[in-house]
C-alpha cells in the first residue's frame, strides 16, 4: 500500500522525472554549496542518512567528496528508483530506500548525521519527522534541515532564481510562480519550527536565517 506522508500531490511518475530535469538544469550548483559546507562538518566516517533526497543529487555530492556510508529515505517510489539511476550515472554507492519520514524503518542510533533539503515543508506529520530524526540518530548526532521560509520576500525569491538557480526566460518565471504561488504557502515560519522542536526530546539546536530558506541544526 502507498504511504501518504506528505502534502498535497505525491512526487511519483512523470512528475518525479520532471523534477529530476529541473534539478539537473538550475540547483547542481545549490547542491555542491550544501555539499561543501556539510562536508566541513562531517566526518568522513560517518553513517549518513538523507531524508527525502528526492533525485539523490545531495548525497551523490557527497559521495563524491568522500562519504562512503549514506543512505537516503524518500517516500517517493520514482525518487527512489531515479536516485539510484543517478547514483549509477555517477558511480557512487549510496542505499536508496522507499519509506516515510515520520515512521522510519531504521533501529534507534544508527545515524551520525542526518540532512533533509527542501522538503520539509511537504511532510504531512513534522513534528513525527524530527522526532525520528531524533530517535535514529547516535549520541551527539546531528540533523540538518535546510528549507524555504514562510516570509520568503517576492524580492528574495527573484534574486535565488536568477543568482543561484540562474534560470532564464520562461524557465525563470514559472520558478519564481512555483515558489511564491505554491511553495511558499507550504514553508514554515521560525516559531512553527520552534514548536514542532519543543515537541520531541531535542534541545539543543540552531536556527539560521539563509536567503529564502532556514538552516536549522538538531543536536542529540
Amino acid at each position: 500500500m502507498a504511504l501518504k506522508g506528505y502534502k498535497g500531490i505525491g512526487m511519483e511518475g512523470f512528475i518525479a522525472r520532471w523534477y529530476d530535469k529541473n534539478a539537473r538544469e538550475h540547483s547542481m550548483e545549490q547542491y555542491k554549496i550544501w555539499a561543501q559546507k556539510l562536508a566541513a562538518r562531517i566526518s568522513k566516517g560517518n553513517k549518513i542518512l538523507e531524508v527525502a533526497p528526492g533525485p539523490g543529487y545531495l548525497s551523490i555530492e557527497l559521495a563524491k567528496r568522500g562519504f562512503l556510508k549514506i543512505s537516503g529515505l524518500d517516500i517517493s517510489e520514482t525518487f527512489v528508483e531515479i536516485a539510484g539511476e543517478n547514483a549509477k550515472k555517477a558511480k557512487v554507492q549510496i542505499n536508496f530506500m522507499h519509506g516515510d519520514a515520520s515512521n522510519m524503518p531504521f533501529e534507534d542510533g544508527t545515524f551520525d548525521n542526518i540532512i533533509c533539503t527542501a522538503a520539509f515543508k511537504n511532510f504531512k506529520e513534522p513534528a513525527n519527522a524530527i522526532h525520528e530524526m531524533y530517535r535514529v540518530l547516535t549520541l551527539h548526532g546531528v540533523a540538518w534541515i535546510g528549507d524555504m521560509r514562510y516570509d520568503a520576500s517576492a524580492e528574495e525569491i527573484n534574486e535565488y532564481v536568477d543568482t543561484v538557480m540562474k534560470a532564464k526566460g520562461f524557465n525563470a518565471f514559472i520558478m519564481k510562480s512555483i515558489f511564491k504561488s505554491f511553495l511558499r504557502k507550504r514553508a514554515y515560519t521560525r516559531e512553527q519550527f520552534v514548536e514542532f522542536i519543543s515537541e520531541t526530546r531535542f534541545r539543543d539546536y540552531e536556527i539560521q536565517e539563509v536567503p529564502v530558506g532556514f538552516e536549522i541544526f538538531l543536536i542529540k
